[in-house]
C-alpha cells in the first residue's frame, strides 16, 4: 500500500514530468555517441594513459602513453596525474573494454548534474516550489553544445568539474552557516587542490567565491570573506608544498608545470586572439540566453509576477563565478572551447535563477489541468524510452574515424600487442592513429623503419630501405601494413 501511495505521489508531482524530460535530454545528447566507437583525439590519448597505468605500464607520478610519449619526455606530463589514477581504477575493476571510459564519462556527467541540483537547492533552501525545480539548471547546462560534446568524450574537464562544483557547493553553504565553517572551508580547499591536480591552474577558480559573494550580494561580512579566502588559498598551497618535499612528486609536478604547461603557453598558441574565449562563451550560451529572454518577455506580456529583483544578485553572483572560471583563459593564447566546461554549471544556474519563478508559475497551471498533465507525462515517458532505445541501437557503430578504426582493428589483429611499429616521418603527426593503436592494442609508433612491422599511408610509396618488407594483404582502406621478412 505504501509503495502504491509513493508511486502515485511521484507521478502526480508536476516536477516529475520535467525530471523525466531532463533525463531524456541528458541521455539523448550523450549516450548515443558514447555507445559508438571513436572519440576525440585528446580523449583517446588520455584514455590510453589511464589504461596503460591500470596494466602496470608507468606509475602514478610518471604515467606512460607510448615509447616516445609526447615531446620526447620520459613520462606523460600533458596533465597532472590525478585523473589518470582515478580512471585506472575503473579499468582495473571493469577490464579493458572501450566502454569503460564511456561508463566513466557518463558517470561524471551524472555526478555533475546531481551537484548542480544540490547547489540549486542550497540557493532556494527556503522556497520549496523553486527548490524542487533543480531540473531547470540541469537542462540549461547540458544543452550547451560544448558541454554535451565534452561529456560525449573522455575530457579531463569532466572530472575537474566534479571537484570545482563540490567545492563551490560547500563554500556556498558556509555563507549561510555558523557551525563547522572552518572544517567545511578546509574541505572545500582540499577539493580545489584536487581540481588543480586534475587539470592544473584553471582548477583554482573556486577561490573567488567568497570575494564575489561578498562583493555582489553583501550577505556576508568582509571579515568572513577574507578568512574564508585565506583558508581556501592556504590549503591547496600547503598540499603542494608538502608534495614538493618528496623527490618523485616534485619531479613529476615540475615536469608538468615547467616543461609542458609553461612551454605550451609560451610557444604553442592555439588561437590568434585573446578574445576568442569571449566569443566562444557568447556563442555557446546564446541558445540559453534566448530561452531566458523569451520567458522574461512572456512574463512581461502576460503580467506574470517574476520576483527577479529578489534573486537578481544571486543570479549575477553565479554568472560572475562562471566568468571567473573562463575569462582568465584570455591571459594566454592557448584557448579551446572545452577548457571552460567547468564554468558552464554556474552560467546555467545564474540564468535559471532569472526565470525560475516564471517556470514555477507555468508548473502550477499544468498541475491544475490533470488530463493535460497526464498526456504530457506519457509523451515525455515515450521520449525517454525512445531515447534509450535509440542510444542502444548505436552500439557497434562509429561516431568518427570509421575508416581509420577499420584499418586499426585489422592491423591490430596482425601486429603483436605491446610491440612497436615503424612509421615514416610523414605519419608522425597522425596522432589519432597513434592513440587508437595504443588504446586498443598497446602498440607504439616509432619513426624508424627497423621493427617487424611498418605502417604506411596508402599514398606513401615504400622506400629502398623497405626492400626486406612485404605488404600484408589485408583489406585496409587508409593504411598499408608491411611485415619484415626473416
Amino acid at each position: 500500500m505504501k509503495e502504491n501511495n509513493l508511486f502515485k505521489k511521484i507521478v502526480s508531482n508536476p516536477h516529475t514530468l520535467f525530471w523525466l524530460l531532463a533525463c531524456s535530454i541528458l541521455t539523448g545528447l550523450t549516450l548515443p555517441v558514447l555507445l559508438k566507437d571513436g572519440m576525440f583525439m585528446d580523449a583517446v590519448l588520455y584514455t590510453s594513459v589511464s589504461h596503460n597505468l591500470s596494466m602496470g605500464i608507468g606509475n602514478f607520478w610518471f604515467p606512460q602513453f607510448s615509447l616516445h610519449n609526447v615531446a620526447d619526455l620520459p613520462a606523460f606530463h600533458e596533465q597532472p596525474p590525478l585523473v589518470f589514477g582515478i580512471q585506472s581504477v575503473f579499468f582495473r575493476l571493469l577490464g579493458g573494454s572501450l566502454y569503460v571510459e564511456r561508463v566513466y564519462t557518463f558517470l561524471t556527467m551524472c555526478v555533475s548534474a546531481l551537484l548542480i541540483v544540490l547547489l540549486w537547492r542550497a540557493v532556494f533552501v527556503k522556497e520549496n516550489n523553486l527548490k524542487k525545480a533543480g531540473w531547470l539548471p540541469v537542462i540549461l547546462w547540458i544543452t550547451i553544445p560544448v558541454c554535451f560534446w565534452s561529456y560525449s568524450n573522455n575530457m579531463h574537464e569532466n572530472t575537474m568539474g566534479i571537484f570545482t562544483l563540490s567545492s563551490a557547493l560547500i563554500t556556498y553553504k558556509t555563507f549561510h552557516k555558523e557551525r563547522f565553517q572552518i572544517i567545511l572551508i578546509i574541505f572545500s580547499g582540499i577539493l580545489i587542490f584536487l581540481a588543480t591536480f586534475s587539470k592544473g591552474i584553471p582548477g583554482f577558480f573556486p577561490l573567488t567565491l567568497p570575494f564575489l559573494y561578498w562583493l555582489i550580494t553583501k550577505k556576508i561580512s568582509f571579515k568572513k570573506m577574507f578568512v574564508q579566502t585565506l583558508i581556501l588559498v592556504f590549503i591547496p598551497i600547503l598540499i603542494y608544498v608538502i608534495l614538493f618535499q618528496f623527490p618523485e612528486s616534485k619531479e613529476s609536478l615540475s615536469a608538468y608545470f615547467f616543461k609542458r604547461a609553461l612551454h605550451r603557453i609560451n610557444e604553442v598558441p592555439t588561437v590568434d586572439s585573446r578574445f576568442y574565449i569571449l566569443y566562444r562563451i557568447f556563442t555557446e550560451l546564446l541558445p540559453q540566453m534566448i530561452v531566458v529572454l523569451i520567458f522574461l518577455l512572456i512574463a512581461r506580456i502576460k503580467k506574470i509576477k517574476n520576483h527577479v529583483s529578489e534573486h537578481l544578485r544571486e543570479s549575477i553572483f553565479f554568472i560572475a563565478v562562471g566568468l571567473s572560471a573562463s575569462v582568465p583563459l584570455m591571459l594566454t593564447l592557448v584557448q579551446k572551447g572545452f577548457y571552460f566546461v567547468p564554468a558552464l554549471p554556474f552560467f546555467a544556474i545564474g540564468l535559471s535563477i532569472l526565470i525560475g519563478p516564471i517556470i514555477s508559475n507555468f508548473i502550477e497551471k499544468i498541475k491544475s489541468n490533470t488530463i493535460k498533465y497526464k498526456v504530457l507525462l506519457f509523451l515525455v515517458f515515450l521520449l525517454f524510452a525512445g531515447t534509450c532505445t535509440f542510444a542502444l541501437m548505436q552500439k557497434g557503430k562509429f561516431s568518427r574515424n570509421e575508416d581509420m578504426l577499420h584499418d586499426i582493428y585489422l592491423m591490430g589483429s596482425v601486429i603483436p600487442q605491446r610491440s612497436i611499429a615503424g612509421i615514416p616521418g610523414e605519419l608522425w603527426n597522425d596522432w589519432s592513429l597513434q592513440c587508437y593503436m595504443m588504446r586498443y592494442f598497446n602498440i607504439s609508433m616509432d619513426c624508424t623503419i627497423k621493427y617487424d612491422y611498418a605502417i604506411l599511408d596508402k599514398s606513401i610509396k615504400p622506400t629502398d630501405k623497405m626492400d626486406n618488407y612485404k605488404k600484408v594483404e589485408i583489406n585496409t582502406l587508409i593504411y598499408d601494413l608491411y611485415r619484415r621478412q626473416q
